[in-house]
């Protein structure tokens, strides 16, 4: 025990060890005052009891940082915390719920609130940590849409409770944006064309409650019970909407058909999207593409089918469905490449048409591969092959002939037109990654899919062209730019089926045979598609 004059008042007065500091330790650990004992005097027991008042505490924090206990900086629309974990950031969108400087008030947490009472900033909202220009498409796009938000879902009689109108209000700000290829929200045809029908169709409502959950569920699984409520609605509607007699509800039901193989194509695990195209497509058959492209529905019909089709030839390696009776024959009958589409890209897909149909040739040419039993079937792949490539060369001499104003797309056009060549020579030669064909594809659409900015409306054209890349890619510099920008796409995105991309090349690289990533996604990632 220390001499009486280095036991301070406080210790002395409740008999504790003290260890003489000024102040000691347990004074300063208790934010109590630290004094000497004075010898013949009585301790002055205000003294004594005064123990330093506790920083003030606000309630105005985010919810996500309330959930998980931490301090919240309160920076809005969204905290340094969850910009820098990208997490969803959720604030209470009136102040009378609580008040920072009420502490009587109880700390309400996250899920006693209803959806409806939270303000939501996901993590697509502003994409990674680095700053995005106030001028990005992205941002810009957030701003004009959510005065169309209220108005919208207001007039909507179809929403039943607070989670279906959280639902609904997550596809208006995030999840319409994060479809388009569109910077020009009024040619968003998510908004423009979809909104509309969902106003006076509860079956087109309920689809778009399932593709909003779809997208939702990775930060939110508790909601997708709803929404899978409301997608098996869809589908039961579209039975009703297709025994009408007349025709008139064939483009609501092409609609929701599409929107329901979209959804199970976001989610990328789930085999049920090949039903839904075939169904999309027995459809358009029968209804005729003619008599579909006079009204907008329609050509957002067409536009959607067409996109879906061909990005899915990838995957079933045959080619579209609408010409599923084509023979590798084709491909050597002259057709010249003036009969490919001339339309720019949509705000659909984001691609050249063009591109996506010379797609579809090359999955053509991938369904023929196993008949390549003599050489004389070789020789005559081999020719359908050199006509794809002279189709594509002819192609790419026009569109660089022509004026290109935007660059955004045009760096897009460019790392898709090389992800089809690189295709192409996999079709033909197989995936030996030192092939000199390789590094003369791999190098420009990496350099393509530098300049497009995190969180541009033509980032989801780049799935394709990365996972292409990175399964080709040796040196460890290049998987890393690919998986870091997959990654930022995870959050700016947030759908399900590039975290199944990204998955798939860490597990093509840890394979270290021959990268056939067509093989691993057959095998491993069945129902994954690059959209």
């Amino acid at each position: 025990m220390n001499a009486t004059g280095r036991v301070c008042a406080r210790c002395a007065k409740i008999k504790q060890r003290c260890d003489g500091s000024t102040p000691c330790s347990r004074c300063a650990r208790l934010g109590h005052i630290c004094g000497p004992q004075q010898p013949g005097h009585l301790p002055d027991l205000k003294t004594l009891n005064y123990r330093r008042p506790r920083a003030s505490r606000s309630r105005g924090g985010c919810l996500s940082c309330k959930a998980r206990k931490k301090k919240c900086d309160e920076i809005r629309p969204r905290c340094s915390d969850c910009r820098r974990l990208n997490l969803p950031c959720y604030w209470r969108s009136s102040p009378s719920f609580s008040s920072p400087t009420d502490p009587s008030l109880p700390s309400p947490s996250e899920s006693s609130l209803p959806l409806m009472a939270l303000d939501p900033i996901t993590p697509s909202d502003q994409g990674v940590d680095g700053p995005i220009e106030s001028s990005s498409p992205w941002l810009a796009a957030e701003e004009t849409t959510m005065p169309v938000a209220s108005t919208c879902g207001s007039a909507n009689p179809y929403l039943h409770n607070d989670e279906e109108r959280s639902l609904f209000n997550h596809y208006l700000h995030i999840v319409a944006r994060a479809l388009s290829r569109s910077g020009d929200p009024e040619g968003n045809p998510f908004l423009s064309i979809l909104l509309p029908m969902a106003a006076s169709s509860d079956t087109v409502t309920s689809v778009i409650l399932g593709l909003s959950g779809c997208h939702w569920k990775r930060v939110y699984p508790g909601i997708w019970k709803r929404a899978l409520a409301r997608q098996g609605k869809a589908l039961a509607q579209v039975n009703q909407l297709l025994s009408t007699p007349d025709g008139q509800s064939t483009p609501e039901a092409c609609i929701t058909v599409l929107l329901l193989c979209l959804t199970e194509l976001c989610d990328g695990s789930s085999h049920a999207w090949e039903w839904h195209l075939r169904a999309a497509s027995a459809l358009l058959t029968s209804a005729g593409a003619q008599s579909l492209e006079p009204g907008p529905e329609g050509r957002f019909c067409l536009e959607l089918f067409r996109y879906l089709d061909s990005m899915s030839t990838i995957s079933r390696c045959k080619p579209p469905l609408l010409r599923e009776g084509a023979k590798l024959t084709d491909l050597t009958g002259g057709r010249s490449t003036r009969t490919l589409p001339t339309a720019p890209a949509d705000a659909v897909s984001g691609i050249a048409p063009a591109l996506l149909e010379l797609l579809g040739m090359v999955n053509l040419l991938a369904a023929h591969r196993s008949r390549r039993v003599d050489e004389l079937s070789e020789l005559g792949f081999r020719t359908a092959a050199s006509h794809v490539q002279s189709q594509l060369d002819s192609w790419k001499a026009e569109y660089e002939a022509a004026t290109v104003t935007d660059r955004q797309p045009d760096q897009v056009t460019k790392a898709f037109e090389w992800a089809i060549r690189l295709r192409l020579h996999q079709v033909v030669d197989g995936y030996d990654a030192r092939h000199e064909m390789v590094e003369a594809a791999v190098s420009p659409i990496l350099s393509a899919v530098m300049t497009i900015p995190y969180g541009s409306s033509v980032e989801g054209c780049l799935l394709f062209p990365l996972v292409i890349a990175g399964a080709s890619s040796t040196d460890v510099e290049r998987r890393m730019l690919v998986k870091e920008r997959l990654m930022v796409m995870e959050n700016t995105l947030g759908f399900g089926h590039i975290s199944h991309a990204r998955r798939l090349l860490e597990t093509v690289w840890e394979d270290e045979s021959d990268g056939n990533w067509a093989r691993v996604r057959y095998n491993s990632f069945p129902g994954m598609v690059f959209v």
